[in-house]
């Protein structure tokens, strides 16, 4: 090249670097274009779609280029079982009550809230997550935006670039009945920044990897993957994979015949004329197979395979404020009260601590049949201890209730301890938790072996106060001393206000001590029985009584459901 000629285009590129259509970083980038996940931030995902749309590089935010998903091998069951362990990730079953018949109590029909739509998908805040969002055993999704940029035109290590970029959601689906699971994917919001990348082709592959045995992953030949054309996803933005697994033979190691597979989406951008190739994977996520032939609730549904998302702890959710649970709220409030409050409980122990509380410890399930000993002591420990707490009492009509559940390893005997409860509940509740317990077994293929929580949604005291009948000495409005709302239940969608000592008929505000400012009325009116939305704070304070002839009064604050 020419000194003249040279120089013509030094000059054109500094005139580009003035004008702002290039950037110092943009010099940097690489020829070759790229492909990216975009960080899940609104802020930032607005940004890069605005560098793509003026042809500048992405890379300027400091996005990496996606790496590609490795193939890590087999592992033991041991290990496996352990990273299952290992997930903070829960999930909340959520089951249809009981129902009586003339023979006793019968399961409800299996049901199972499957996530139904991308839109479902993307509401939840772990859509876009490292680990995804597993809504329960048989329903996982993940959704995130993904960006392509074909380099069109490079001058001296200066590029521009075209762009390609949509909102890619998979979920996924386990079964109760088979040892296959399926994946649906969309892509949505569809973005081209030049009509030639109509004619880019996209394909996309979910790919899988055994962990356990050899046929843990066989991709069903009639759902393979998509290739289309950007204007054909246009079009049809939605295809489906299909994998199964090959039941290995029954072992003493393993008897329930389990398989782990993990898979991961790999999306491919191909532009012939720019000679453009990319990929870019999504997360990986883990199923586990099963045949266990004891998944079974009376009297004839029967589930002897499965595939589960198994990388989230369960838990066995009992909703007892509902009406339609009303059988189960003797047994229930017993199981809760032992967990919240272990040293009031029989048999009394001192540092008696009772586990299954989500956020705290687990139980672990024991296949009765396959443990008959241990599950035997339990029974024969629980009723031993249920004659001496409770002989000189009328159980006629009753149970005697324990938690935890016989059927677990921190049961009665097989927790080593006396760290559980006895209870006496009518017959009637006991057999339906009973009824109701076993059918969650098998609905939410919980094995030998898996660990769980157990979370009663019940009314959940969080706050005591005790309030003057009247402003105290000095104060235009403040009645009480600072009280604490803090640690609201998960399940918990109000807060209920109760006066249990002094004038019923009092009315009262709420209101929140603002340091160096005026304090806020958060709360008005409220009277026995009122409910409100939830505020937490440490802070608040009861105001402005009425209805009280002076008397001071008593109030309690509850979380409900």
């Amino acid at each position: 090249m020419s000194r003249f000629y040279r120089q013509i285009v030094i000059a054109i590129l500094l005139l580009f670097l003035v004008m702002g259509m290039i950037s110092p970083a943009q010099a940097k980038s690489e020829t070759e274009g790229g492909g990216y996940w975009l960080p899940n931030d609104k802020e930032k995902i607005e940004k890069a779609t605005e560098l793509m749309q003026q042809g500048k590089s992405i890379g300027e935010l400091g996005i990496m280029q996606d790496q590609i998903q490795k193939k890590e091998g087999i592992q033991t069951l041991d290990e496996l079982m352990k990273e299952d362990q290992q997930s903070n990730a829960t999930y909340k079953a959520n089951m249809a009550p009981p129902i009586k018949t003339a023979a006793g109590w019968t399961p409800p029909e299996f049901d199972y809230d499957h996530i139904l739509t991308t839109e479902e998908c993307q509401r939840s805040p772990d859509s876009s997550s490292e680990t995804g969002y597993i809504k329960n055993r048989y329903s996982f999704c993940w959704s995130h935006v993904a960006t392509y940029q074909v380099p069109v035109k490079c001058i001296g290590g200066f590029c521009f670039n075209e762009g390609v970029q949509f909102q890619f959601t998979e979920i996924g689906y386990g079964s109760n009945q088979s040892r296959k699971m399926r994946v649906y994917y969309t892509l949505d919001d569809i973005i081209v920044t030049h009509p030639s990348l109509n004619g880019a082709k996209l394909k996309i592959d979910m790919m899988c990897e055994s962990k356990l045995n050899a046929g843990d992953c066989k991709e069903d030949p009639d759902y393979p993957a998509t290739e289309r054309t950007i204007a054909q996803w246009k079009n049809t933005n939605f295809s489906t994979e299909i994998f199964t697994s090959e039941a290995p033979p029954s072992t003493d190691s393993n008897p329930d015949q389990l398989g782990y597979m993990e898979f991961w989406p790999k999306l491919t951008l191909t532009h012939a004329p720019r000679k453009f190739k990319k990929s870019i994977d999504g997360i990986k996520q883990t199923v586990r197979y099963d045949s266990a032939k004891y998944m079974f609730a009376f009297p004839n549904q029967y589930f002897w395979q499965g595939a589960v998302f198994s990388k989230a702890t369960p838990i066995f959710n009992v909703p007892i404020t509902k009406p339609e649970f009303s059988m189960l709220a003797e047994a229930g409030q017993h199981w809760k009260f032992a967990m919240d409050h272990p040293e009031q409980t029989k048999p009394q122990m001192i540092g008696k601590k009772i586990p299954g509380e989500v956020g705290d410890s687990t139980l672990t399930r024991m296949y009765t049949k396959r443990h008959p000993d241990e599950y035997n002591r339990n029974r024969s420990k629980t009723r031993s201890t249920c004659e001496r707490e409770f002989r000189d009492e009328d159980r006629t009509g009753k149970d005697c209730d324990e938690y935890p559940f016989a059927s677990t390893w921190q049961g009665s005997s097989t927790n080593g301890s006396d760290n559980f409860s006895v209870s006496l509940i009518s017959s009637d509740s006991n057999q339906a938790a009973g009824t109701w317990l076993g059918t969650w077994y098998a609905y939410d293929r919980i094995l030998d072996g898996d660990r769980f929580h157990v979370q009663v949604e019940a009314p959940e005291k969080i706050a005591t106060i005790r309030s003057e009948g009247q402003p105290q000495d000095g104060q235009d409005h403040r009645s009480s001393d600072n009280f604490s709302i803090q640690n609201i239940p998960s399940y918990a969608t109000k807060l209920q206000w109760k006066i249990v000592d002094g004038p019923t008929d009092a009315k009262f505000d709420v209101m929140k001590d603002i340091n160096l400012g005026i304090d806020e009325t958060i709360f008005y009116d409220l009277q026995d029985g009122s409910e409100t939305e939830i505020e937490t704070s440490g802070d608040l304070y009861i105001a402005n009584p009425e209805n009280t002839n002076g008397e001071s009064f008593t109030v309690e604050v509850y979380a409900i459901p």
